[in-house]
């Protein structure tokens, strides 16, 4: 549990630089009604990073960033950055054996130097 404590306040610091460095990027599109969000729920350790809107007559629904705690490990279970929150995580002292890369499929994981589940 101590573990889950220090993790939530690291998941939330990056992503929300994430999106930090993101929003001073963006440049405003009168026709286009798309945001990037942030999700950072503590009490279902799920933490997102997301774009949603409306694009001409298209709506956008798009996940960038997916976190959350589960068995008292990180899964990282999407990643479309060029940031590679693996490693910040990594930085941020959360060691290997607590990280699950969840974009990789069960069978696949064991071939990974993070954990498996």
């Amino acid at each position: 549990m101590a573990d889950l404590e220090n993790y939530r306040p690291i998941i939330k610091r990056i992503l929300t630089e994430y999106y930090g460095m993101k929003i001073h990027q963006v440049q405003k599109n009168p026709e286009c009604e798309v945001s990037d969000r942030l999700a950072l729920d503590e009490i279902r350790d799920e933490y997102l990073w997301f774009r949603f809107g409306w694009k001409d007559k298209k709506l956008v629904q798009h996940i960038i960033v997916y976190l959350k705690i589960k068995d008292s490990k990180v899964w990282v279970e999407q990643d479309l950055t060029n940031l590679c929150i693996v490693d910040d995580l990594l930085a941020a002292g959360i060691p290997q054996n607590d990280i699950v890369l969840g974009f990789h499929h069960p069978s696949k994981r064991q071939f990974t130097e993070f954990a498996t589940a």
